[in-house]
This record gives C-alpha cells, sequence and structure tokens, in this order.
C-alpha cells in the first residue's frame, strides 16, 4: 500500500481544467521555448491522451480538444507553469490559436493504442526544430532535440525497470 501512496503522491500535481490537455499544451509550449521564430506543430498522442483529450473543455476560453490545447500552447502557454500553462489565456490567445488551426499549421496523431501516457510535440520555426517527448507522467519530459541534437534525456520509469532486471 505503502508504494501505490508514493506513486499518487509524486504523480499528482496542480492543473487548470483537466490535466490533458494542460499536458498537451506544456509539452507544445516547452518545445517552443526551444525554438526561435514562427512556429509550426505537430502531436503525437497514446490513445489514452488522445480520447481524453479530445473533447474536453480548455479553461479561460469556448474551445476544446487537442489542436487548440497544441495551438494554444505554441501561442501564449508558459512552460514553467506545467500543467497550469494556459493560466491567463484570454480571447486573443484563443484567435491566435484558431488561425493556426485554419491554417493547418497544427497536426495531431495517434502514435499507439496503450494506456501509457506518451506525447511527441515537434516545434518548427522558420529555421530550427525542437521535439520533446513525454512519459509515463504528465509532465515527465523524458527527451528533447533541437534540429536533431538530444538535449536533454532520461530513462523512463519502464526502461529504467528493464534496466534494473537486467543487472540483477
Amino acid at each position: 500500500m505503502h508504494a501505490l501512496t508514493e506513486l499518487i503522491k509524486s504523480d499528482m500535481k496542480p492543473a487548470l481544467g483537466v490535466t490533458e490537455p494542460g499536458a498537451i499544451a506544456f509539452a507544445v509550449s516547452t518545445a517552443k521555448a526551444h525554438i526561435k521564430g514562427t512556429v509550426k506543430g505537430g502531436l503525437r498522442l497514446n490513445s489514452g491522451m488522445y480520447k481524453n483529450a479530445f473533447t474536453c473543455g480548455i479553461p479561460g476560453t469556448s474551445e476544446v480538444g487537442n489542436y487548440y490545447a497544441a495551438a494554444l500552447g505554441a501561442v501564449a502557454a508558459d512552460p514553467k507553469k506545467g500543467l497550469e500553462c494556459l493560466e491567463g489565456i484570454g480571447k486573443a490567445e484563443e484567435e491566435a490559436a484558431g488561425e493556426m488551426i485554419k491554417a493547418g499549421m497544427i497536426s495531431v496523431s495517434m502514435s499507439s493504442i496503450t494506456s501509457r501516457i506518451f506525447i511527441e510535440a515537434t516545434v518548427t520555426g522558420e529555421t530550427s526544430e525542437a521535439v520533446v517527448t513525454i512519459q509515463d507522467a504528465h509532465t515527465n519530459i523524458t527527451k528533447i532535440t533541437e534540429n536533431g541534437t538530444v538535449v536533454f534525456e532520461k530513462r523512463s520509469k519502464k526502461q529504467h525497470r528493464r534496466v534494473k532486471r537486467l543487472h540483477r
């Protein structure tokens, strides 16, 4: 029981609204912080994340879903705020996000059918690209690349367990 309590405590974080859109905006805004210039974004999500965020309302807006969460992450989210990164979003940001979506600047696809959390946000600027990968928990960044170069990487919980078993 103690292990379960520790797991819940480590994964519980304050969020603004539903966790999934916040996690998507967090991933995209983190990637955006690693590039310069006009932004286009691509998003790959596991089936659970995709489904859960698909119809969720986004606080501060009249919009829902994966596309708006990603676009708002690119437009105005603050990655330093974690799952509360959409705090302060208003009408102007909502309209800018809508324009990005209408212009085809945001893509969303499902990476796999699994309950394991997976978000891969690819953000492209005029001369650069950044990719942020989140696994296992909504804010657990496991990898960041800038222009194909890994600038941050840590093992996911699942990889860590596998390596531990091999060394026994």
